[in-house]
Order: C-alpha cells, then sequence, then structure tokens
C-alpha cells in the first residue's frame, strides 16, 4: 500500500490529523482565557501578550504538524513557501493584499458590523498597554510578526487550507469553496476573545487572504507580508492611541 497516498485521500485520517494539529493551539488559547492568562512578564513593565499556555498550545501544534507533514513527505512548496522568483514582485503582491484586506475592512465588513441591531464592539482591550510604551510596541512588532504574520498564515492558509483541499478533492469547485470558507470560520473562532464581532471581522479577514492565496497561486510570502504590515499598522495605532 502506498502510505503518502493514503494519507493524501483517507478522509478520517484528515480529519483526524487536522484536530490533532489544530486543537491544542485552540484548547491553549481558551485555557489561557478562562484563566486570565493573557501575558508573559520580562520584568518591569515589559510583557509578551499571550499567555504561556497559549505558546505551549501553539508549540504542541507545529510539532504534531511538523511530525504529520514528514510522515507524509511534503515539502514547504506544500505550504506555498517556495522562494519566490521575483522579492519586488512579491511585495507589490503583499501591498494589493493588504489594500484588499482594508477596503473590505472599510467598505463591506465595518457596514455590516454597524448595521447588526446589539452587534456590540470588538474587544480590544488587551493592547491598551501598548499606548505610549514604545519598548513594548517593539516586543509587540516583533511578536506579531513571528506568530501572526508568520505562524497564523502557515497554520491557516498554508495547512489548513491545503488540507481541506486534500479532504474534499482539489478537482471540485465545491471542494475549493468549502477550504476557503473552512479556513475562514476556524480562524475567526481562534479569535474568540474578540468577542463574537471580533470573531466576526476577523473570519471575514480569514477569507480575504484566503482567496488572496489563490489569486498569487498559492504562495504564502505576499500573504505574510501583507498580515504583518496591516498588523502592525494596528500596533502603532494603539500605541497612538487609537
Amino acid at each position: 500500500m502506498n502510505t503518502e497516498k493514503t494519507h493524501q485521500t483517507n478522509k478520517p485520517a484528515i480529519l483526524l490529523e487536522i484536530a490533532g494539529v489544530l486543537l491544542p493551539f485552540w484548547v491553549g488559547l481558551i485555557i489561557s482565557d478562562l484563566i486570565g492568562s493573557k501575558h508573559i512578564s520580562l520584568g518591569g513593565n515589559l510583557i509578551i501578550l499571550g499567555g504561556p499556555i497559549t505558546y505551549l498550545g501553539l508549540t504542541v501544534s507545529l510539532v504534531i504538524l511538523w511530525v504529520v507533514s514528514r510522515r507524509r513527505g511534503v515539502g514547504w512548496s506544500y505550504f506555498g513557501l517556495t522562494s519566490p522568483k521575483s522579492w519586488f514582485l512579491t511585495i507589490l503582491k503583499s501591498l494589493g493584499v493588504a489594500l484588499a484586506v482594508l477596503l473590505t475592512v472599510k467598505l463591506i465588513i465595518n457596514p455590516i458590523m454597524n448595521a447588526l441591531p446589539n452587534a456590540g464592539v470588538q474587544d480590544l482591550s488587551r493592547f491598551e498597554y501598548l499606548r505610549g510604551d514604545l519598548p513594548n510596541l517593539i516586543i509587540m512588532l516583533v511578536n506579531i510578526w513571528i506568530t501572526a504574520a508568520f505562524l497564523e498564515e502557515f497554520l491557516f492558509r498554508g495547512y489548513l487550507m491545503n488540507r481541506l483541499l486534500d479532504l474534499f478533492g482539489s478537482q471540485s469547485r465545491l471542494a475549493w469553496v468549502i477550504a476557503l470558507v473552512g479556513q475562514a470560520v476556524i480562524f475567526g473562532l481562534v479569535h474568540a476573545y474578540q468577542s463574537p464581532i471580533g470573531m466576526f471581522k476577523v473570519g471575514m479577514i480569514g477569507l480575504v487572504f484566503g482567496l488572496s492565496y489563490l489569486v498569487v497561486g498559492r504562495n504564502l510570502w505576499p500573504l505574510i507580508l501583507a498580515h504583518g504590515l496591516i498588523d502592525s499598522l494596528d500596533m502603532v495605532g494603539h500605541y497612538f492611541g487609537g
């Protein structure tokens, strides 16, 4: 029996693998939120946002992902991490992705959120400590480029979206839709700490990132750069009290 072929097409095995990869990270986020463990102290007023249980869960998820990927014999190209032929064009594409996300937020997501009755507001209180605090802003910028920009795109677009395509069959148009919507829904759910309206906003943003992933030929680098740029602008906004 071809082991690699079995792991690529066996639906129960794929579902079990997806759960095994994502659940440790998800559970870590939930436990951290329940016990109020939201940062790691570096001494003085310096902190890394995100509790130790969150980072433990993320580490376990990445280890499982590495193990199952090695077992399937897939390389970096499977996730879309091949070296770009032109970094200049990659940067231009990333600016296009960032613009698409920002326009979607302004023209579609925010109007929908404002029109929803009793929608509430997105809970961004955990970022208030950044106001006027340059050292913590620098720590946050380094953190988001590693965890949000690279690892979130790697997990949700590079891994999850491709694995959902494996699950439903990449030759089917319906499979592409399911993979696109599925990763966006799960992406929103893992941001539950931002309140239901925050989950909706993040899920919609995940949908745009997923579409962008397909448009740029399933290359992850434009998404990573765009994600890092958008989150960096958000954090700088918090620094200035926005």
